[in-house]
């Protein structure tokens, strides 16, 4: 007997309640860590919500696409209020120069009809584990942690689809190729993609392998990446299931393709596109000379006592 296809559409008022929020790109980090990520956590710790996400966007103004999920139909008008009073703060400052209600239509075709909610709910962790992140970071620092976490959380979600080194080499190759080809992946370009790699090597091979007691400064931040892959864990469990049982409706690599895609839209602020084709040339990179050292007998180039001094610099 075929499934009942999932629901499309989702009008205001039918579960989800789905907000656009325009504002500059730099505002957006504020709303997210200051309005949506505090009242998101007392909306679920009281139960009014069971799950949120976002994802930025352009249409072409910049704005947040924000979803909150809700199973009392009474729960809408608590979700609204709760919100009102912070959208009209950042308006009155020319934070925020438009909110609006749409309807919710979902990808099924991207995301496959039996794995449409459980994409929902990696959205939903991954949601809060970035505006957690988000809220930990500052200034150029912050900006230079943001893409060495990006490699990281990537790293961690292949780790929890239970990827190989060798599986995530060649999904990154893909990744870096398809954005490669967008960029029109040029001689100069490519010139510019081997110098910052090689002068960020040694810092990327540290950050990738760190742990707390290296820079306790960082610590939170392998926290929220532990608690997204515990999160996690039992969608990833039902999505290879699916894969084993050959009820997924797209291959694996697809799904996590997509999932990727999202992790990296919600991380970075604006130039989503150019980021993401640096920092999968940079996984790409980082995953073939780790696979060669193995090979060679070598674990690692960084010891701990080195780790420890490249990220305390």
């Amino acid at each position: 007997m075929k499934n009942r296809p999932a629901q499309r559409y989702f009008i205001p008022g039918d579960s989800w309640l789905f907000y656009k929020i325009y504002a500059g790109p730099k505002t957006s980090d504020a709303i997210l860590t200051e309005i949506i990520r505090p009242v998101a956590i007392q909306l679920l710790e009281e139960k009014v919500i069971d799950r949120w996400f976002f994802i930025r966007y352009g249409d072409p103004k910049h704005h947040l696409r924000v979803r909150f999920h809700y199973e009392k139909p009474d729960n809408i008008g608590i979700i609204i209020n709760r919100l009102v009073p912070y959208f009209r703060d950042y308006q009155e400052k020319d934070l925020i120069w438009k909110v609006e209600v749409d309807t919710y239509k979902r990808e099924l075709e991207r995301y496959g009809n039996n794995t449409m909610e459980l994409a929902e709910t990696l959205f939903f962790h991954d949601s809060e584990m970035i505006t957690a992140f988000l809220d930990m970071i500052e200034g150029d620092e912050g900006e230079e942690l943001r893409w060495l976490f990006s490699l990281r959380a990537m790293d961690a979600l292949l780790d929890s689809f239970q990827y190989t080194e060798e599986e995530k080499l060649a999904l990154m190759e893909g990744l870096k190729t398809g954005f490669g080809e967008e960029f029109g992946m040029s001689r100069p370009l490519k010139k510019q993609l081997d110098d910052k790699y090689r002068k960020q090597r040694v810092k990327i091979d540290a950050f990738m392998v760190f742990q707390p007691e290296d820079n306790p400064g960082y610590a939170p931040m392998l926290q929220v990446l532990e608690q997204k892959k515990h999160n996690i864990a039992p969608v990833a469990k039902t999505i290879l299931k699916h894969r084993e049982e050959k009820t997924l409706e797209k291959p694996l690599n697809d799904f996590m393709a997509s999932y990727i895609h999202m992790l990296m839209n919600r991380l970075f602020k604006s130039k989503n596109r150019m980021h993401e084709m640096v920092c999968y040339d940079f996984l790409y990179r980082y995953y073939k000379s780790t696979i060669a050292r193995k090979k060679k007998g070598k674990n690692n180039t960084v010891s701990r006592k080195e780790i420890v001094k490249i990220l305390n610099e």
